[in-house]
């Protein structure tokens, strides 16, 4: 089972300089049986220039300012996925 892992970053958020003060990200995890999983964030420590930035830029500067490592991050996603598939818990109601 192949998963995928896809960084978005829906919105940024500039000085009047240009440059990137926020970043506001998304990190979703989808395997081949369609489950999917993600976690989002916000990183305030950029000083990236909005218009010579890459996504590869965003990816790193979001790592750098984090505590945990991407690999951490898509482990976190992977058992996130692995719970859809084997829930550990069960919803019931009861009608009194």
């Amino acid at each position: 089972m192949a998963t995928t892992y896809e960084w978005s970053f829906p919105n940024f958020e500039t000085d009047a300089d240009n440059k990137v003060k926020v970043i506001h990200w998304r990190l979703t995890a989808t395997d081949d049986e369609d489950n999917s999983a993600s976690m989002y964030g916000t990183d305030g420590q950029s000083e990236l220039n909005f218009d010579s930035m890459t996504k590869e830029d965003a990816i790193a500067c979001v790592l750098e300012h984090s505590d945990t490592t991407e690999a951490d991050m898509k482990a976190n996603l992977d058992a996130q996925i692995a719970s859809q598939k084997a829930p550990t818990l069960t919803s019931k109601t009861k009608e009194w």
